[in-house]
C-alpha cells in the first residue's frame, strides 16, 4: 500500500523539482538586461615653455549586456566599447582618448565574465572571473576617458557581518586607450606575471571607520595603504570628517628598475617610497569645505644614464592602473609626490539643489608643494587650481554633463638631469575637460 502510494508522490515531486529547476535557470536569460552609456568628450592640454599639447574630442559607445541569475548564483556579464575621433586634436598625444599617435578609432570586447555570489548580503561572497573592471586592493582601473579600462583576472569579494574583505589577480590588462589585450611590463619590457591585490574594511558604530589594502606586482614592486577616517554629526546638524592616510612602495624583485613605465614613465623611486596625507572635511547642509596636510618621501633613482628625483610612482607597471586614495597629494592635472614635498590642499563645493537648480554641483580645490628635494640639489615647488562643475538634466533620464578646468604651474621643478646638466622637467599647463554623458 505504501510503495503504491509512494510512487506517484515520487514522481510529481521530480516533476516539480524539474519545473523550479528549469525555472530558476530560466532567470539567466529571462531577467536579462540591455544598458550603456554613450559618451562624448573634449580635452584640451595646453602647455607652456615649450612643451607639446595634447587632447582631442571624442565620441564613444559601451554596450552591457548583464544576465539574471541561474538559480540565484551564476551569471554572466559582457560589454563592447567602441570609440572614434571628432577632432584628432592635430596631436600625436590624445590625452589617453585614442591610442598614442593613431587617428583612427576603434572597437573591442570590453568585459566578458562568468559572475556568482552565495549567501546573504550580511554573510556571503561573490565573484567575477574573465574580461572585467576591478577595483580591489590597490588594483584599479580608469573610466575617465572615452572607454574605460579593463583586466583579465579574478576578482572576489566576502562580507562577514560588516567586514568586507576583498582579494584580486589579475595577468593582463586591457588599456583605456588600446583595442588589444596587454601584457604587464616594467620599463624594460620584461614581462610581470601577475597582480594581487588584497583590502580589508569595516565601519564601527561610532563612525570610525578603517580600511587596508595592498598590491603585490610579482617581482616588481609591491604597495600597501591604510586609511582611518571617522565621522562626527554635530550638534547644530552639519558633520565633520577627519582622515587619516600613510601609503608606502617597496621594491619587490628583479624587475624593478626604479622606473615605473608607461602612465608614468618618469616616475619611479629607488627602494621605497612612503606618503602621508591627513585631511578634514567639514559639512554644512548643501556645501562643504576641506584642508589637507600631506608629505612624500622617495628615493631617487638612476636609469638611461639619468639621474632622478623621487616620486611615489602607485602603479603596477606598464599598461596597468594603481589606486592612489589620497586627496590631498591626488590632482587635476598632476599628482603632488615628490621626495620631501609637502602639500597644503583646499577645497570647497556646493549643491545648488537647495537653490532650485537640482543636479548641479561645482567643487574648487587649490593645492600647493613645496620643499621638492631635487636629485641634483637645491628645492622646487608646484601649484595647481582648478573647478569641477557637474550637472544631471532633471528633464532626461540619464543624461549628465561635466566640465573640469584646472592650472598648473611649477617653480624650477628640474625632475632629471643628465651629466650634471638639466634633462627633463615639468611644463606648466592648462586643461580643460568637457564630459556630455547619456546612460541608459
Amino acid at each position: 500500500m505504501f510503495r503504491k502510494n509512494a510512487l506517484p508522490l515520487a514522481i510529481a515531486t521530480a516533476i516539480a523539482a524539474s519545473s523550479a529547476a528549469q525555472a530558476n535557470f530560466s532567470n539567466l536569460y529571462e531577467d536579462a538586461t540591455v544598458g550603456g552609456k554613450l559618451r562624448t568628450v573634449y580635452i584640451e592640454a595646453d602647455k607652456k615653455d615649450g612643451g607639446t599639447d595634447a587632447g582631442a574630442w571624442t565620441v564613444s559607445a559601451d554596450i552591457t549586456v548583464k544576465s539574471g541569475w541561474a538559480y540565484d548564483m551564476f551569471g554572466f556579464d559582457a560589454s563592447y566599447y567602441g570609440a572614434m575621433a571628432i577632432n584628432d586634436g592635430n596631436t600625436n598625444d590624445p590625452k589617453n582618448l585614442l591610442t598614442y599617435g593613431d587617428k583612427d578609432g576603434f572597437s573591442k570586447l570590453g568585459q566578458a565574465y562568468l559572475k556568482g555570489k552565495f549567501g546573504s548580503k550580511d554573510m556571503g561572497a561573490s565573484f567575477k572571473a574573465g574580461r572585467t573592471r576591478i577595483y580591489t586592493g590597490l588594483i584599479s582601473g580608469s573610466g575617465s576617458r572615452s572607454i574605460p579600462s579593463s583586466w583579465q583576472g579574478i576578482d572576489t569579494d566576502f562580507n562577514f557581518n560588516g567586514l568586507n574583505v576583498g582579494v584580486a589577480w589579475v595577468n593582463a590588462v586591457l588599456p583605456r586607450d588600446t583595442p588589444d589585450m596587454k601584457w604587464i611590463e616594467n620599463s624594460e619590457g620584461e614581462r610581470i606575471d601577475n597582480i594581487l591585490g588584497m583590502e580589508a574594511s569595516y565601519k564601527f558604530d561610532n563612525g570610525l571607520s578603517l580600511k587596508y589594502m595592498n598590491g603585490f606586482a610579482k617581482d616588481f614592486v609591491e604597495s600597501h595603504q591604510f586609511i582611518a577616517k571617522k565621522g562626527y554629526e554635530l550638534s547644530n546638524g552639519n558633520k565633520l570628517t577627519v582622515e587619516g592616510n600613510y601609503r608606502v612602495s617597496e621594491e619587490n624583485g628583479k624587475l624593478w628598475t626604479g622606473q615605473g613605465g608607461y602612465g608614468s614613465s618618469d616616475s619611479g623611486f629607488g627602494d621605497k617610497a612612503q606618503t602621508y596625507d591627513f585631511n578634514v572635511k567639514y559639512g554644512m547642509g548643501a556645501a562643504y569645505v576641506r584642508a589637507g596636510l600631506g608629505y612624500t618621501k622617495a628615493d631617487s633613482y638612476s636609469y638611461g644614464g639619468r639621474e632622478y628625483t623621487g616620486r611615489h610612482y602607485y602603479d603596477f607597471g606598464k599598461y596597468s592602473y594603481g589606486a592612489w586614495n589620497t586627496w590631498t597629494n591626488s590632482g587635476l592635472i598632476e599628482e603632488f609626490y615628490y621626495d620631501g614635498e609637502k602639500v597644503i590642499a583646499l577645497g570647497a563645493g556646493y549643491d545648488f539643489a537647495d537653490m532650485g537648480i537640482p543636479g548641479l554641483t561645482v567643487d574648487y580645490k587649490f593645492r600647493y608643494g613645496s620643499g621638492i628635494d631635487l636629485s641634483q640639489g637645491g628645492s622646487a615647488s608646484e601649484t595647481e587650481h582648478g573647478i569641477d562643475v557637474k550637472y544631471k538634466f532633471q528633464s532626461v533620464k540619464g543624461l549628465s554633463t561635466r566640465i573640469r578646468y584646472a592650472i598648473y604651474n611649477q617653480d624650477d621643478l628640474v625632475y632629471a638631469t643628465k651629466n650634471g646638466a638639466a634633462s627633463k622637467a615639468e611644463t606648466d599647463e592648462n586643461q580643460l575637460r568637457v564630459y556630455l554623458d547619456y546612460k541608459f
